[in-house]
């Protein structure tokens, strides 16, 4: 029986390892929008409504800081992060109207896990 050789093995996994970094990074989405709050919930999550969504109402969780920085009725720059793992369903995404939901990769917002890097709330002055 031949043996195989140890270059053999290590470049085999360094090709797997690389296809499986590949594939999970490649489903990283980062999304940027402005978010008016509408309600603050007990367990440090926001919900309110994004500029160009219509008016389907959207879940954050935040971090306790920014959950007691945040007010309701303010509107605010939100950097997210998200994988975009699970697909919302056909019929959901034909109720969906504006702008924003056209990219299909911002409708993972609405069912997968979303991370709230920066929440900044914006003023009213020009």
């Amino acid at each position: 029986m031949r043996k195989i050789p140890i270059f053999t093995l290590l470049a085999a996994i360094l090709l797997f390892g690389g296809y499986y970094l590949y594939q999970h990074a490649s489903s990283k989405v980062d999304v940027t929008f402005n978010y008016v709050v509408t309600d603050k919930g007990k367990d440090n999550t926001v919900t309110g409504t994004i500029d160009g969504a219509g008016n389907k109402s959207v879940t954050l969780p935040l971090s306790k800081e920014s959950w007691d920085a945040v007010k309701k009725g303010n509107r605010y720059n939100v950097e997210a992060t998200f994988y975009n793992k699970n697909k919302i369903s056909s019929d959901e995404a034909k109720e969906l109207d504006g702008p924003f939901w056209s990219n299909d990769s911002n409708q993972g917002l609405l069912v997968n896990k979303v991370q709230v890097k920066n929440i900044q709330e914006l003023s009213d002055d020009f």
